[in-house]
């Protein structure tokens, strides 16, 4: 009987002695060779991380950009069909303030959160007009009912309702930054680098537009009050007003913009 509990204290001693190389902690060696893989899994996840944020936030601005068709096409339809005429003093927030109910937010791309004043790059600078911070997208002024003939414009290029041919390729309004409002023409000619401003009062006005926002793309809602992203070169043949040729020869690309996907 003693022999038989020797070898069973024996067994249980030599059991317990394993069981505590089993509980024994990690060695510093196994702790770094642990945390260098996270860091290099990390490493190879974060871009993918940034490029599905980035993607969220396109399709945030272009649900923001069909809130606001839905809105134009509440005004329009309220006053026959007819957009607004353009007068002095208003941006085009305030001609259509009671049909979005006062909701700011809709005002801006997420890609924004900063005036230029706060240190934001041109691409994604909240536009700031009379102190005032006045979203992150400008409205098409060729679409206004106007009588605006400053800076040499024709009454005939304003499109002024709905009831136009090829609405799917006549911009509304869209990502840009400067200036709430903007009058592009086929003549204006592309930003030398990247957020260069338009020359002039009336001059070179599409480049307010022309900024990688979405991966050098900008969101654009149209006339049929659909939305989609069109690339920086591909504004140069949208209708912007009604004599705007489509078909004129694409301008000289600067440098910056040279290897952007062709129209």
């Amino acid at each position: 009987m003693d022999k038989q509990k020797g070898f069973a204290m024996s067994e249980i001693k030599i059991s317990n002695r394993a069981g505590k190389r089993f509980l024994t902690a990690f060695t510093l060696v196994e702790l770094l060779v642990v945390i260098a893989i996270i860091a290099i899994l990390m490493a190879i996840l974060m871009p993918s991380l940034q490029r599905v944020k980035k993607q969220a936030k396109t399709i945030i601005c272009q649900a923001n950009l069909k809130e606001w068709g839905l809105v134009w096409a509440m005004y329009t339809e309220a006053n026959d069909d007819t957009f607004p005429s353009e007068m002095p003093g208003p941006d085009w927030m305030d001609y259509v303030r009671e049909y979005y109910a006062g909701v700011d937010e809709l005002l801006y791309c997420p890609m924004t959160t900063k005036t230029e004043d706060e240190g934001a790059q041109p691409t994604y600078a909240i536009i700031k007009q009379g102190g005032k911070r006045r979203g992150s997208y400008a409205l098409n002024e060729w679409i206004y009912d106007s009588p605006d003939t400053s800076g040499g414009r024709s009454l005939e290029d304003y499109w002024r309702n709905t009831n136009n041919r090829g609405l799917n390729n006549i911009p509304v309004m869209g990502d840009a930054w400067l200036r709430p409002d903007t009058q592009p023409n086929d003549t204006d000619e592309p930003p030398e680098y990247e957020g260069q401003p338009r020359t002039g009062m009336y001059n070179n006005e599409m480049r307010l537009y022309c900024i990688p926002r979405h991966g050098n793309a900008v969101n654009i809602l149209f006339l049929d009050w659909s939305t989609r992203r069109v690339g920086l070169k591909g504004l140069w043949r949208l209708k912007w007003h009604r004599s705007f040729n489509v078909s004129a020869p694409a301008p000289v690309w600067p440098d910056w913009m040279s290897s952007f996907k062709e129209p």
